[in-house]
């Protein structure tokens, strides 16, 4: 993958769950109280200041960040997973094969694998392990590896990120119970310090997606002792990564200090992190207004405000409507379509945002790469148009009254019997009110809102307890295939239920060639997502940033992989 195609930003971590990415999602407030605004401690000074090694910064004698999580971790057992929140954490208290580097590139040495070699034909990895431990001592093997895959896998675990596996050798086959001897599984522990996995075929970004959670380390003594417990709290957590989980009040904070068994221990300096779960955007304001959080995403009636000192960080995201197939409404595609045109993206977008996110107008973000020197995007341009084009108003209204006929339904049905599910948190009742509001006006139907937090929100959507969501996707890895594979019949993630058998053939296309084909199968296959409309894409996403000047090395990449914390430190001040 080209450089230019990564936007790597030396920036502070945050969250982008304000918006409920699909993985991140807001958790109910925390009371002002557990943050006073006089318990500062003694952060900052600093006598003897050591040199931060790198820039001839002295750092600060107390190496605390203090930040806000925004959402509850839904789960932090690797392979369960599914959360942008989550893999942050997981992120910082684990080790993958690989972690990638500063500037998001994937290099031999900077993970677990201190080396590995790879077949003539690109089908075959063998990974040679260093010398490393968790938290409590015990080795780091390659039979922690060989397991925490394969239970990704297994059916029993149930783990809805399984397909980003589906390169191995009968791993698909395996997870959907067409085989059930995982030894026939190209995964393999030759020894201690061995891993060898085989593909299915050649795949450049197959080493990109094991820096995801799903690929990270479980201890299976500790999972069969634990049970259902392990990842739910800070005592069932181990740790073979940067730091360790200390601390967990649930709904409330959860705090990491550094693991000194970890193999690159001299290199990470941060000794505490301290993270609260807030989703009002006042309190957060005040908390970093007030010097009690060291960095924040910027909300949004404060962008005018910190315009000029924020940095904006682009991030390969899109935030979408999830229409649930299976609702007698929107089973109906001209419904669906009617949705999907009847707001102006352009005019929302731009007065919401400020100029910080583009409107999306197809589902694959700005940046991702395409075929030849041209993006994804610039190769399949727009995929459908909304009322900020002439005629659009009079069509989707058109659309609308053809579907409802078809189902034998009224507007006041479907206003009294569909609601529209969204995150908690101020900002995301703020924007399903405009769409809100859009829908009334355009449409003539008024559509009740519900929120929920992330978890019960997910849990809903797997249900299928619901009509449609918002709902939001970032890039596991930088090929668009993390995009697509999502909405194949009966994908973990598809929680649409739609099902094309056209598209489904695309995406096992792109799975099993490469070049110019593979790229092609993508595009074609975007377009029949977007005329059948399970979703329907409104923006792209980008963070808005607020940090101290005293942090320092906090790498953001704009996939939900980043490297954390791992290099950061608080400069004296």
């Amino acid at each position: 993958m080209r450089k230019s195609k990564w936007i790597v930003l030396l920036v502070v971590f945050a969250m982008v769950a304000s918006l409920g990415l699909a993985g991140c999602g807001g958790g109910e407030e925390a009371p002002d109280s557990e943050q006073p605004a006089d318990d500062q401690g003694d952060q900052g000074k600093d006598e003897e200041a050591k040199d931060d090694g790198e820039t001839g910064n002295k750092l600060a004698e107390e190496q605390v960040l203090r930040l806000n999580w925004n959402s509850e971790p839904p789960n932090l057992d690797p392979q369960l997973s599914q959360d942008a929140t989550s893999s942050r954490i997981l992120i910082d208290t684990l080790e993958g094969i690989i972690r990638l580097t500063k500037d998001g590139k994937v290099k031999q040495g900077t993970g677990m694998a201190k080396t590995w070699d790879v077949s003539e034909d690109g089908t075959k990895y063998t990974f040679h392990l260093r010398d490393a431990k968790w938290h409590d001592g015990e080795p780091v093997t390659a039979q922690d590896f060989e397991y925490s895959w394969l239970r990704a896998l297994d059916p029993e675990t149930a783990s809805t990120y399984a397909f980003l596996g589906y390169d191995i050798k009968n791993a698909q086959a395996f997870n959907t119970g067409e085989i059930e001897d995982p030894s026939k599984v190209g995964i393999t522990a030759k020894d201690d310090k061995t891993l060898v996995v085989e593909l299915e075929a050649a795949n450049p970004v197959f080493l990109s997606k094991l820096q995801n959670s799903t690929f990270l380390p479980s201890r299976k003594d500790l999972v069969e002792k634990w049970g259902t417990k392990y990842g739910s709290e800070a005592e069932y957590l181990p740790s073979c990564g940067p730091f360790k989980v200390t601390e967990w009040e649930h709904e409330q904070t959860l705090v990491m200090e550094k693991n000194e068994n970890y193999w690159d221990a001299e290199n990470v300096t941060l000794e505490r992190v301290e993270g609260v779960m807030i989703t009002d955007s006042n309190t957060v304001m005040n908390l970093y207004e007030t010097d009690q959080l060291d960095f924040i995403q910027v909300p949004n009636q404060y962008l005018d405000k910190y315009k000029e000192k924020a940095t904006i960080a682009p991030e390969a995201a899109c935030f979408y409507y999830t229409f649930n197939l299976d609702n007698v409404y929107f089973e109906n595609l001209k419904i669906r379509k009617a949705f999907t045109m009847a707001v102006d993206r352009e005019k929302i977008v731009s007065l919401r945002y400020k100029g910080t996110r583009p409107p999306a107008f197809g589902f694959v973000p700005p940046g991702m790469p395409g075929p030849g020197d041209k993006t994804f995007r610039e190769a399949n341009g727009p995929q459908f148009k909304d009322l900020g084009t002439e005629g659009m108003k009079e069509e989707a209204n058109k659309l609308l009254d053809e579907g409802l006929k078809e189902i034998g339904k009224t507007r006041e049905d479907m206003a009294k019997d569909v609601k529209f599910l969204t995150f908690d948190g101020d900002n995301n009742l703020q924007l399903a009110q405009i769409w809100q509001q859009s829908w009334n006006e355009a449409l003539g139907v008024n559509i009740e809102i519900e929120q929920s937090t992330f978890k019960i929100k997910v849990d809903r959507e797997n249900k299928g307890d619901f009509a449609f969501s918002f709902s939001g996707w970032i890039g596991d890895y930088n090929d668009p295939m993390t995009f697509m594979d999502m909405w194949i019949t009966g994908g973990s993630q598809n929680t649409t239920n739609w099902s094309n058998e056209e598209y489904d053939k695309l995406i096992k296309k792109a799975q099993t060639t490469s070049g110019e084909e593979r790229m092609q199968a993508m595009l074609d296959a975007e377009e029949i997502l977007l005329e059948e409309a399970p979703i329907a894409p409104f923006f792209y996403d980008a963070v808005v940033l607020a940090e101290r000047d005293y942090v320092e090395g906090v790498i953001r990449l704009p996939l939900q992989v980043t490297n954390g914390l791992k290099y950061a430190k608080i400069l004296a001040h």
